[in-house]
């Protein structure tokens, strides 16, 4: 059975090696680049499996919560 993905960074390094492995297996993916022409070679290959989506639009960036400054939980014990 064909599972569906969200994979970030695909344009390139792990995410785009992710996708790829992920396509060839005959799932789809719901790949994010901040450039999307750089899939379209997986497009042309791949067709209606891979959705490219920009990762970077103005209007995702105004409605997006800013992150968080603060530093995480120490990892010490409390014991």
């Amino acid at each position: 059975m064909a599972q569906n993905w969200f994979i970030t960074g695909t344009s390139r390094g792990f995410g785009r090696e992710w996708t790829i492995a992920a396509l060839e297996r005959g799932d789809r993916v719901a790949a994010t680049a901040r450039d999307v022409s750089s899939l379209d070679d997986l497009v042309a290959r791949f067709g209606d499996a891979i959705l490219p989506s920009p990762s970077t639009s103005p209007t995702a960036m105004r409605t997006s919560p800013p992150c968080s400054r603060r530093r995480p939980p120490s990892a010490r014990s409390t014991s």
